[in-house]
């Protein structure tokens, strides 16, 4: 009986080893995240498809302003494939980059400046706003997971006046 209790003081150095053990460098990994985010602006400036895809979830969600959500891969690729005309190029200035405190969810919020090829066939300039989540994948990478923006200008007038 007397051999267990003198393990007894042990218990709390074990309790906090065990959880140091399973600490999250906050830090690391928001340097990780910043890193996939700006290998997706490298990707698309560069109109490098397959790049921005690695940098994307398996099952990952675009929400694009006034449109249904793209959801996938192979959609996000179609869609990739369309907006990343010659005139394609992006900028994006980051405002915040959070991650949980678990370490395997984060989301990044930015502005943008986004040129391409607009409804006439001419190069368009839009400047807005981001919401980007990522997440880990079973490697451990990190993967964006929905990506959801919106212009600064007010949305057009759809049906006329009523």
């Amino acid at each position: 009986m007397r051999k267990p209790a003198l393990l007894l003081p042990l218990l709390p150095v074990v309790t906090l080893a065990a959880c140091a053990a399973g600490e999250v460098d906050i830090a690391a990994e928001e340097a990780a995240v910043r890193q996939v985010d700006h290998d997706i602006v490298v990707a698309g400036n560069a109109h490098d498809i397959e790049g921005l895809l690695e940098c994307v979830a398996d099952d990952a969600r675009m929400l694009p302003p006034n449109a249904p959500p793209v959801v996938g891969k192979d959609a996000i690729r179609d869609v990739a494939a369309a907006m990343l005309s010659p005139e394609f190029e992006v900028r994006h200035d980051l405002d915040e980059v959070v991650v949980s405190r678990g370490g395997d969810l984060a989301y990044v919020s930015y502005s943008y400046e986004l040129t391409f090829t607009g409804p006439e066939g001419t190069p368009v300039t839009e400047t807005g706003k981001d919401i980007s989540i990522y997440k880990k994948d079973a490697s451990g990478s990190w993967k964006l997971a929905i990506d959801m923006w919106s212009s600064n200008e007010p949305a057009a007038i759809q049906g006329g006046e009523g």
